[in-house]
This record gives C-alpha cells, sequence and structure tokens, in this order.
C-alpha cells in the first residue's frame, strides 16, 4: 500500500481523446455525487454506467447519455443478472455507497459491499476508485496527512476504515481510496441544520469541508493518471482554508438569508486543549496536479 508517490511512467495510449474513448467507467451510486460525475464523464467522451436503487432512476440516466442498470443491495449482487454482471465488467469501477436508512444498519453496509466487491472482481473490473470519508480519522489531533494513522471513533469511520483495505487488498496497485472531507455543493450546505440552533459547542474548530465539483475534478484526475498501477494509493480531498466552526456557518447563514447560529462560547485554552484536527490535502492535489476550483471556503456562498 502506497500512501504518497507520484504517477511516474503511469501513461495512457494514444492522445487525450483516446483516454476517455477507450474507458468504460461503472459508477455504483449516481445520487448527488455520482450523478453529476457521470454527466461530466459522458462529456468527456467516456463509456459510463451507472446505478440506481430503483428501475425508474436507473432508466432516467440514459437522460445524460449513461446505460443505467437498477442494483439495490443485497440482492442483486447475491443473485447478479447479466446487466449487473456488465456493469462490473469495467475499466474503472467508482463505489460511491455510502451507508444510508436504506441499507439498514452500518454492519449491513459493510456486508453488503463486501459482497458487491465480490462480484466486481469476479466479473472482471479492472481498477477501483473507492470513495471514502475523512471520520477514518476520527478525533485526531492538529494537522491530518494522508498517512496520518486512522483512529476511528463511529460505527460508520470504522466500516469505512475496514472497506478501505479490503479494496486496497484485493485490488493492490490498482485501486485508490479517497477520503472525502464534508461535502458542500448544489442543495447542500450543513448551515441548514445549524441555522437557529442554540448553544452549539465547539465552535472554535476548524471546518474541514470540500466542493461537489472538486471531488469530480479530483475523480476526473485519478481516472486520467494512469492504467498501468495506481500504487494503491490513498488519498483525502478538503478545501485549503479552515476557519472557525462559529466564523465560517454565521458568515454562510447570513449570506443565505437564515438565522444565525448561536455557538457557545469557547476559551482559546479549551481550542488549543481540542486541537481539533485539520485535513491538509496539499499532498494529494501534488501528486493529481489538481488546483482546487474552490479553495476559500469563506468566498463560496452556501448553493441552497
Amino acid at each position: 500500500m502506497v500512501i504518497y508517490r507520484h504517477f511516474i511512467d503511469c501513461k495512457w495510449p494514444g492522445g487525450q481523446m483516446d483516454i476517455w474513448n477507450n474507458t468504460k467507467v461503472s459508477i455504483c451510486g449516481c445520487g448527488w455525487l455520482g450523478y453529476p460525475l457521470a454527466d461530466h464523464l459522458v462529456q468527456l467522451g467516456a463509456q459510463v454506467w451507472g446505478s440506481r436503487q430503483t428501475v425508474a432512476a436507473a432508466e432516467a440516466l440514459s437522460a445524460i447519455g449513461v446505460t443505467g442498470i437498477p442494483l439495490c443491495l443485497p440482492n442483486d449482487v447475491v443473485s447478479p443478472s447479466q446487466s449487473v454482471r456488465d456493469f462490473f465488467a469495467t475499466d474503472v469501477l467508482v463505489v460511491n455507497v455510502p451507508p444510508g436508512r436504506q441499507l439498514g444498519s452500518v454492519d449491513a453496509w459493510q456486508q453488503n459491499v463486501s459482497q458487491l466487491l465480490d462480484v466486481a472482481q469476479q466479473c472482471g473490473t479492472q481498477r477501483v476508485i473507492f470513495i471514502s470519508t475523512t471520520a477514518v480519522y476520527g478525533n485526531a489531533k492538529g494537522t491530518v496527512y494522508e498517512d496520518t494513522p486512522l483512529q476511528p471513533e463511529t460505527a460508520s469511520g470504522q466500516a469505512h476504515a475496514d472497506m478501505e483495505q479490503l479494496v486496497l487488498q484485493m485490488w493492490g496497485d490498482n485501486a485508490v481510496v479517497l477520503r472525502l472531507s464534508g461535502l458542500i455543493g448544489p442543495g447542500r450546505h450543513p448551515v441548514r441544520f445549524l441555522s437557529g440552533r442554540k448553544a452549539i459547542p465547539h465552535g472554535g474548530d476548524p471546518v474541514n469541508l470540500i466542493h461537489q465539483a472538486d471531488c469530480i475534478a479530483a475523480i476526473k484526475r485519478i481516472i486520467t493518471l494512469g492504467q498501468q498501477g495506481w500504487g494503491g494509493h490513498i488519498l483525502h480531498l478538503a478545501a485549503h482554508d479552515h476557519p472557525s466552526r462559529s466564523a465560517y456557518y454565521c458568515a454562510m447563514a447570513n449570506q443565505a438569508g437564515l438565522p444565525l447560529p448561536d455557538f457557545a462560547p469557547d476559551s482559546t485554552a479549551e481550542i488549543q486543549q481540542r486541537d481539533a484536527k485539520v485535513i491538509d490535502a496539499g499532498r494529494t492535489c501534488e501528486l493529481l496536479g489538481l488546483t482546487l476550483l474552490n479553495p476559500h471556503l469563506m468566498s463560496l456562498p452556501p448553493e441552497i
């Protein structure tokens, strides 16, 4: 497993056009992140397959040029149909299936994703991008890098850590783990849930967020940077600046015209003692040759 190493000598044959015209990408989970990712890759010329949980939602993917299949875990991987097998017979599989109510408990999610990976390997998936979360770091203190030891403190964080290791064991150099910080973008922003609340703790802690557009740009770069082995990289994403929770969410609520959240007072000593984590994505951006589209959170109005 390689945490951080440049993609040296990982070249695609032919020119940039060939990269996408000769590439099949299957996106498992075409929801808030997967759908615009699929749309973007289609526009680049890739052959894109996508999964949704219902037949109607899967068929709707054809509107953006995506071959959609219904994929409901666990049934559709326990007894995979031919269309499911065709979905997993792919150059690149993006596994973007976060735990949710539709999957039941975190234990069930972990078992379902494990079965999904087994079927993918049986069907010939060549390379895997596993979308994970920075929750695997738990309440790590100070600056967090890609090789910072994991200390998940929630069931979901532990399950993601376990699935990361499984993906790397199964695909080795042909796998990449991409850990995402809190997601923001169209229709999604934490300020919606904090607005108007009182005495919110830890207002002095830094925020770790990343915009949808930067997630898509990073996944695109991962795909284009080599078909001869990704090196089992572990990457993570967060915007470059990390304002305090109180300063950031009050500013965002003000811009959105929402009631301001109220944060409990934080003493300097309390902030220093917590030394809350700051996700530093500089190495990942350097590795991918990626310039974030939205590096500065305070200048980015909430899209709600």
